[in-house]
């Protein structure tokens, strides 16, 4: 039953109180103001109405933009490249390593088995 008052949990108003979807120029200001020395962080937050958490998505943000930007993966390096020639003449020798590496295994199986 509908009764026009707003629902209340636990004190504190559900209806209405949707927050504002920040644009990126807010962020990049209040990112700014934050990182200035001796700044007020909880007063620029309080007049932004922005959490901490909110303010750690941020720096988050501002830090995978600017790698982006400069063309660099956070965990990352760049991918090298080799020649088709290179490449084939190296697939070629993992093949011959990974048969001489199964040679093995079966040898060091008959020598462990012909010891117990």
């Amino acid at each position: 039953m509908e009764t026009g008052i707003p629902e209340v949990a636990g004190g504190i108003e559900k209806a209405g109180r949707r927050r504002k979807k920040l644009t990126p120029q807010e962020k990049w200001q209040i990112f700014q103001e934050t990182n200035a020395k001796d700044a007020p962080v909880g007063e620029i937050l309080r007049r932004n109405g922005v959490y901490s958490s909110e303010l750690t998505k941020i720096r988050r943000q501002v830090e995978a933009g600017a790698l982006k930007e400069l063309g660099m993966s956070r965990n990352c390096k760049k991918a090298q490249t080799v020649p088709y020639k290179q490449y084939a003449r190296l697939e070629v020798e993992l093949a011959a390593k990974e048969k001489a590496l199964a040679q093995m295994s079966e040898e060091y199986l008959l020598l462990k088995k012909r010891t117990d």
